[in-house]
């Protein structure tokens, strides 16, 4: 007679696992072993047995990076262990659209890593559309133009001098240089009437661009530098994605970033507590 094999127990961190990939709704292997503290060796196992059990999702992105997701029967599996709710199910998403998510996930994970060292103190990180949008009307002549804005996210960080915010661009070419001309022309004109403290009730806050390389960005500070006029450089900043870096996050804290004048040179985006 045969002895059937032993069931494999769960991993402790199985939890937090699924609340955690319910809360980005995709995550890349570097990004969970980071929020999770465990190895590849013994994440990956789980994820593909996960995927076998259809509780969660993988997609792949155009870059060929592999994101899991939660699925249905994953979100009530977590509800079975927590004894809440099932929680809503994140979108699917295209592979172009992944690599976006991606880049914004890195950020995210990265902040949450630096505030969970108390290296800095992240107040908000906010990605809902109907918590960000706002518009702002350009006049063309006798003409007006409405501009919608809506960012990636919203970052607000603690500073001795107060609250500072950033709103998050993540730009993977897929948008034409002259609309994101306009959007940086919408930014400014918002940023003059007071759109930072009317929307988010801040007054300092600056627009963060993350392009996909350096090229990119260079094109992106051009066209932000020619439409921002007298006093608004300083409003618009640019990085690429590599320096988000969930392995290395205070990678973020190094002088990586540029605003938009063409003469300026690498600096810090903030400093750590």
């Amino acid at each position: 007679m045969t002895q059937a094999p032993l069931l494999v127990p769960e991993p402790p961190w199985l939890p937090e696992l699924l609340s955690t990939l319910a809360e980005y709704e995709y995550l890349a292997v570097h990004q969970i072993t980071a929020l999770l503290r465990q190895s590849a060796e013994i994440i990956t196992p789980v994820l593909e047995r996960l995927v076998r059990d259809r509780q969660v999702r993988v997609v792949t992105a155009t870059t060929g990076s592999t994101a899991y997701g939660l699925a249905i029967r994953g979100a009530r599996l977590l509800a079975e262990i927590t004894g809440d709710e099932p929680v809503p199910v994140g979108r699917a998403r295209s592979a172009i659209m992944l690599n976006h998510e991606l880049v914004k996930n890195d950020l995210a994970v990265v902040l949450q890593l630096l505030d969970a060292s108390g290296t800095i103190e992240l107040l908000r990180w906010e990605t809902a559309r109907d918590a960000l949008a706002d518009a702002v009307q350009l006049l063309r002549g006798s003409r007006a133009e409405r501009v919608a804005l809506v960012a990636d996210a919203l970052v607000v960080i603690a500073t001795p001098s107060g609250p500072t915010a950033l709103l998050v661009e993540v730009d993977m070419g897929t948008v034409s240089l002259s609309r994101m001309k306009t959007k940086y022309e919408g930014y400014a004109a918002w940023w003059r009437g007071g759109g930072p403290e009317r929307r988010f009730g801040v007054k300092s806050l600056r627009i963060l661009t993350i392009a996909k390389h350096e090229t990119r960005m260079a094109r992106l500070r051009a066209a932000a530098a020619e439409v921002a006029g007298s006093g608004a450089h300083g409003l618009f900043w640019f990085g690429t994605a590599d320096a988000l870096d969930a392995e290395a996050p205070d990678k973020v804290l190094s002088a990586c970033f540029r605003r938009a004048s063409p003469e300026a040179p690498a600096e810090t985006l903030f400093a750590a507590r």
